[in-house]
């Protein structure tokens, strides 16, 4: 299974969708408190394998927080996203930032990545994705909305997609990943629709998205269904291992 670099590319952001929320605290504090559901400790490393559904071959996706701090209130943190390519997990197919900024009003991420192998860069990406609401709202029938944008560059030709997502949260349950069993996640159900205007042309899709979060450790399961038209997407991300958590 390959994927183009644009494809690649836009795999960057995905572990953004389930982010970061804010951290209510006066003067210097800790980045892990910034949300349970996504622990921001510097050197903290998530390994998670994505695939589409029937496909052999998986792609390989780390997630390493690079920096982080808390003052006044505000927490900011860049982490390193690096993706491989399919069923090559040792080849670095593409690389990104991800900058993250947690205040009383919410949380602001955006993500800055370049996509290709042995220093040829073939893609580009920006994004701006919104993050989770406080922790102390990720209860059983809660829901929210957010919007995002991204543009990628693929041999010279631009492409922005803006997204309405509107989130809930299902309930509390049991999950199994090569990472462990989680007897507590929070299953959370998102549907997204997406404007793609590339040139003159635009196109329209439709996500739904299930994501598994788990106190202490972050998200550690994500299925996404794509449909655009009569073609549909199915993929999987799941947890396989993880470090640097206290």
């Amino acid at each position: 299974m390959r994927r183009s670099p644009r494809q690649l590319a836009t795999a960057l952001v995905l572990l953004g969708v389930a982010a970061l929320a804010p951290s209510a605290s006066d003067g210097a504090g800790d980045p892990a408190d910034c949300n349970a559901y996504f622990p921001l400790q510097p050197g903290a490393r998530w390994v998670y394998d994505e695939g589409a559904s029937g496909a052999q071959a998986t792609m390989r996706r780390t997630l390493t927080v690079k920096a982080a701090s808390t003052v006044d209130g505000v927490t900011t943190a860049e982490l390193l996203q690096e993706v491989g390519l399919p069923g090559q997990p040792e080849v670095t197919a593409g690389t990104a930032t991800t900058r993250a900024r947690c205040d009383a009003s919410g949380v602001t991420l955006t993500v800055d990545g370049t996509a290709g192998v042995g220093g040829e860069t073939s893609g580009m990406i920006k994004a701006k994705l919104p993050g989770l609401p406080p922790e102390a709202d990720l209860k059983p029938g809660f829901t929210w909305r957010g919007e995002s944008e991204v543009e990628t560059m693929d041999s010279g030709s631009r492409v922005v997609a803006q997204g309405a997502r509107g989130s809930r949260v299902e309930r509390v349950e049991s999950v199994t990943v090569p990472a462990g069993t989680f007897p507590d996640a929070l299953r959370i159900a998102s549907v997204q629709t997406l404007t793609l205007n590339r040139g003159k042309e635009q196109r329209y899709a439709r996500q739904e998205v299930l994501e598994w979060l788990v106190r202490g450790i972050g998200l550690v399961k994500r299925e996404t269904r794509v449909s655009q038209g009569a073609n549909a997407a199915v993929s999987t991300e799941v947890l396989q291992s993880y470090s640097g958590l206290e």
